[in-house]
């Protein structure tokens, strides 16, 4: 390769850059940031709704219904 094909080839590759700069660590840390701001975003706009029965440790026939999805039987 020569001197004239060598000015060639660098006029041609001036926008290729051989070594990608080091920015690895600050696009990590842009997406965790972006992605825990969304998460604290969802939560404060649509909080979770729990239904949730609680059941105490004496009705026993009452969570066996529940479970089944048929009435309590009380004795």
């Amino acid at each position: 390769m020569n001197e004239h094909e060598q000015e060639l080839l660098d006029k041609q590759l001036w926008g290729v850059n051989p070594s990608p700069p080091a920015r690895g660590g600050t696009m990590a840390l842009a997406f965790v940031v972006s992605f825990l701001g969304g998460l604290l975003i969802g939560g404060i706009l649509f909080p979770h709704k729990s239904n949730q029965t609680q059941v105490t440790t004496g009705d026993t026939p009452t969570a066996l219904s529940l479970l089944n999805n048929s009435q309590a039987t009380l004795r």
